[in-house]
């Protein structure tokens, strides 16, 4: 369950909502590429099916996602709406997503628990990620971190803004973290949780695994500086772990010092972004059919990692310091 204080955010985070069944807004529509009759291109939107598994393909600021049969069945049992209706709606209209992420109905779902981690930890982060997304295009500051459980207010607003204008990038985050709490099968005999300790396998799996290990050293590298600042950011890597990295990404020398840089103010932020740039390129790099989005994540790292902070100092673990957003 959320806690009482993500509720109470859900409750004040009204703003650009429409419900389930309202037409679509002209302004999500023009979010979006239009063919020459001016209606949505399919083609380059980012289009939804009920499908019995996840699929991705490739695209920059319109990735193509798709919903599971059962993550479409809450989305329509949330909305009132039935299930083959919706999914065939949402083929025809994919910005459409968007506006129900925003509806006071998943919100309402989101607060009463009836949209939880156990039902579908996708849509409950794809809810709050699209509320912190919407809630960052309105404001001139945000908290910065600065070190544990310490925050100061900046006005570089703008890569935080430009990273969640694309729907493809804020949906990717919401991935990332249900693939935390549901992780999927593993090519390795473990759910690693320690890059230390998954870097060792790189060399010890098929071409395609290590394909999903390095995506997944991404995920990990984003996540720890992400959701967990206080922990990780003021704690440079040891001299061992820069050079087990650098390993595993064909470093330089240089790139490796730079790694255990001791007059950075926050090194063990910058070295995660480093890497999980790395990592995700290079996965990219050797798949080709991976989504394209991984690319653009890994080209905005200091963003996606900026905006997990602040998604997880407002909803994931509530934290407001004394110059902060209001709550």
């Amino acid at each position: 369950a959320l806690t009482d204080s993500v509720r109470a955010r859900c409750r004040r985070a009204d703003r650009h909502r429409v419900t389930c069944g309202a037409p679509t807004s002209r302004a999500i529509m023009s979010e979006y590429p239009r063919d020459g009759d001016g209606s949505p291109d399919d083609r380059s939107s980012p289009a939804l099916s009920g499908r019995s598994e996840h699929q991705e393909e490739p695209a920059m600021a319109s990735t193509r996602t798709t919903l599971t049969d059962s993550e479409l069945a809450t989305l329509a049992d949330i909305c009132g709406r039935d299930a083959d209706e919706l999914r065939a709606e949402l083929h025809r209209r994919p910005w459409l997503l968007q506006e129900l992420l925003r509806a006071p109905e998943a919100v309402e779902a989101v607060r009463d628990d009836g949209l939880t981690v156990v039902s579908s930890p996708f849509l409950l982060f794809a809810v709050l990620t699209r509320l912190a997304a919407d809630e960052l295009l309105d404001v001139s500051w945000v908290n910065e971190w600065t070190g544990p459980r310490s925050r100061l207010p900046v006005l570089d607003v703008e890569p935080l803004q430009e990273f969640v204008d694309d729907p493809a990038r804020v949906l990717f985050v919401a991935r990332l973290l249900a693939s935390f709490v549901a992780p999927a099968s593993s090519p390795i005999p473990l759910h690693a949780t320690d890059p230390w300790e998954l870097i060792d396998w790189l060399q010890a799996v098929v071409p395609d695994d290590r394909v999903t290990l390095l995506r997944r050293l991404g995920d990990l590298a984003l996540f720890l500086a992400g959701v967990h600042p206080d922990a990780t950011g003021d704690h440079p890597l040891t001299p061992r772990q820069a050079a087990k990295a650098g390993r595993s990404l064909d470093l330089t020398a240089d790139e490796i010092l730079a790694m255990v840089d001791p007059a950075s103010l926050s090194p063990g932020l910058d070295a995660l972004e480093a890497l999980g740039a790395r990592w995700y390129t290079a996965a990219r790099e050797e798949a080709r059919d991976l989504p394209v989005v991984v690319l653009d994540v890994a080209a905005r790292i200091r963003a996606a990692r900026r905006f997990l902070n602040h998604l997880t100092d407002r909803y994931l673990h509530p934290y407001t310091p004394t110059f902060g957003l209001p709550a």
